[in-house]
């Protein structure tokens, strides 16, 4: 006796075959979906690039954080300003990508807070402004007695050429590791030193004391051989000698 002959609809296999084309497609589908979900948000990202890099380069922005920080202490940052403002003036020209703009689709975004946005309020801070590669226990203790800018490689170059420091401190102890600056000063970590390179330059063009930082316990054996060959304004261990080289007084922060 033969077997009945399945029909078609009947078939397990077939319908197993059927769900698994339906769920591939539903798959391929959800994957489309994903992947121009994804542009959509990388092409905003790259959009509030733009956009941040236009208003960081802005020469409006640039002009007012100087002024605003020579006729708030016209003592110390006053001596400063027509080279930076004659430095500002040759960067005119630089071009400048414009930042594109769409009626649909654009972004909004919250405020972020920013040390250097303390020019902008009606009480300013008066006292000392330090940026700084710093440790955790170095900004500790320096936040105690003046305004820190904690600078990190990622950003260190934006945001020291935004603030307005006083002075460049570099901790013996930024590069221990666990910390932001990890490994900084150890041979063969090419990128802490080029960062580091890049931000001394930046605060010798204008004219910011360069301080090696040594806040250690066994003195001179804990700076790393890499940054004790480096010419360096001077070296501190407490708060009071940053007030010796500026000739201001300590403040504590607000």
């Amino acid at each position: 006796m033969t077997d009945p002959i399945r029909r078609g609809g009947d078939d397990p296999r077939a319908a197993a075959t059927a769900r698994a084309a339906k769920d591939g497609a539903k798959a391929k589908q959800q994957a489309a979906r994903l992947r121009a979900a994804l542009r959509e948000r990388e092409a905003r990202v790259h959009e509030l690039e733009r956009r941040l890099a236009a208003l960081e380069g802005s020469t409006t922005v640039q002009f007012g954080r100087l002024v605003a920080g020579a006729a708030r202490n016209p003592t110390r940052r006053g001596t400063r300003l027509p080279k930076e403002l004659y430095r500002l003036w040759r960067k005119r020209s630089a071009p400048v990508a414009a930042p594109k703009t769409t009626d649909a689709g654009q972004v909004r975004l919250d405020p972020v807070a920013r040390s250097e946005d303390r020019l902008l309020v009606a009480a300013p801070y008066d006292g000392i402004v330090v940026a700084g590669i710093l440790g955790a226990r170095a900004a500790e203790t320096l936040a105690a007695h003046a305004k820190v800018i904690r600078l990190y490689p990622h950003d260190a170059m934006i945001a020291l050429e935004s603030a307005d420091a006083d002075l460049l401190v570099v901790d013996a102890a930024a590069g221990a590791p666990g910390e932001a600056w990890a490994y900084l000063g150890v041979p063969g970590m090419y990128d802490r030193d080029r960062a580091l390179d890049d931000v001394r330059a930046l605060a010798a063009s204008r004219d910011l004391p360069l301080v090696l930082w040594n806040g250690r316990d066994d003195g001179a054996a804990a700076v790393p051989a890499t940054l004790a060959t480096l010419h360096w304004d001077a070296v501190a261990a407490t708060p009071g000698r940053l007030a010796e080289l500026l000739g201001a007084p300590l403040e504590p922060a607000r």
